[in-house]
This record gives structure tokens, C-alpha cells and sequence, in this order.
């Protein structure tokens, strides 16, 4: 068994696209040339089919394109992001909290605890406060 180079193997490749090439090219010419000289035209029967493109069902296009896309992102938003979750090694369990100081001191502390506590607890992108709804719509 012979190995073409990489040259060799594109010239065979093009000179393969050629010949097929040059092939289709006449193959009308040559099915004009079968029919006998006397003969009819040709029937329904006798002729090729022809293709046609349908008018586009936009409506089943989108219901389709929702339904997967739902199906496709629900595996996504349902994937743990902390792999470190439930166990006493998550960085996301700790949290920062302030008191911002106002003139009458009627503020409740400001805490990370309310973004973080939904991925230390082991959700997924579905569990979180904003970009959970936002893909709770694509979803469906």
C-alpha cells in the first residue's frame, strides 16, 4: 500500500473533483442523446422529479426552537456551580456584612450571605436571585 504525500493526496482530491465535476456537467447532454430520433417528448413518467422549496411554517419554526432551547438549557441551569458546597471547606459560606451609618441609624445591615447562600447550598444557575428568573423564562 502506497502513502501520498499531503500534495500528492490533493492532487488526486482535485483531480477526483474534476472528473465528477466534468461529469455532471454533461449528464443532460447525454440523456437528451438516449431518447430515439422518432420518439415523444418526454412523459411524467419517463422525466426526472423536480424540487421544490416549501413555503416556511414560521410559527411551528419558533414553537420547535422555544421547546429545545428549554430543553437544552435545563441540564445548564440545573449543574451544581460549587463544588465545594455543604462541606466546611466552601469560601462561600462566609460572608461580609455592613452597617451603613445614616443620620437616624434606621438601616439593616447590608450582608452577602443573600447572594452567595443559594450556590453554598448547592444550586445551580436557576437558584439565583436574578439571573435565576431570567433563565427560568428561557427554560419555559
Amino acid at each position: 500500500m502506497t502513502i501520498l504525500s499531503r500534495a500528492g493526496g490533493r492532487a488526486v482530491a482535485a483531480a477526483g473533483a474534476a472528473v465528477l465535476g466534468a461529469l455532471a456537467v454533461q449528464t443532460p447532454a447525454f440523456a437528451a442523446e438516449a431518447l430515439p430520433a422518432g420518439s415523444a417528448a418526454p412523459t411524467s413518467a419517463t422525466r426526472a422529479p423536480g424540487a421544490a422549496l416549501q413555503p416556511l411554517d414560521t410559527k411551528a419554526a419558533l414553537g420547535t426552537l422555544t421547546k429545545t432551547t428549554g430543553t437544552a438549557l435545563r441540564p445548564v441551569t440545573d449543574l451544581r456551580l460549587d463544588p465545594w458546597a455543604n462541606s466546611g471547606a466552601d469560601p462561600l459560606t462566609n460572608g461580609v456584612a455592613v452597617q451603613p451609618k445614616t443620620p437616624n441609624g434606621a438601616t439593616r445591615p447590608l450582608s452577602t450571605l443573600p447572594l452567595t447562600a443559594p450556590l453554598s447550598g448547592g444550586g445551580g444557575l436557576k437558584d439565583l436571585p436574578v439571573l435565576g428568573q431570567l433563565f427560568g423564562l428561557l427554560r419555559g
